[in-house]
């Protein structure tokens, strides 16, 4: 089961739940808020390799933590661009196929 970041309308806390992906939105576990946003945010990647992909993943969740998905996205097109069939790049393509889903219109 996927983990989803959440951050509430009202008191504004974000908070992390592991859950289905057709399962109802939460509500906030500190104010029981009903209204809560689904976050965007870069999955975890886990990699044996020379760092380049831990690296390429830590400035994607920089990019991402300052709202700046389309960077993000612009970056992870670069780096399975640049450095191809490294170690570790098989899982920043699936993370950048994901902020693609994300920014795609009607996503």
């Amino acid at each position: 089961m996927p983990t989803y970041d959440y951050q509430c309308n009202n008191c504004e806390h974000i908070f992390e739940v592991l859950q289905k992906l057709d399962d109802p939105d939460p509500e906030c576990p500190l104010c029981t808020c009903p209204q809560v946003t689904r976050l965007l945010c870069a999955p975890a990647i886990c990699t044996r390799g020379d760092g380049t992909a831990s690296r390429v993943e830590s400035e994607i969740k920089k990019r991402l933590g300052q709202g700046r998905a389309g960077d993000a996205l612009r970056l992870a097109d670069k780096a399975v661009n640049l450095v191809g069939k490294r170690k570790g790049m098989d899982k920043i393509k699936a993370a950048r196929d994901k902020l693609r889903g994300h920014l795609s219109p009607g996503a």
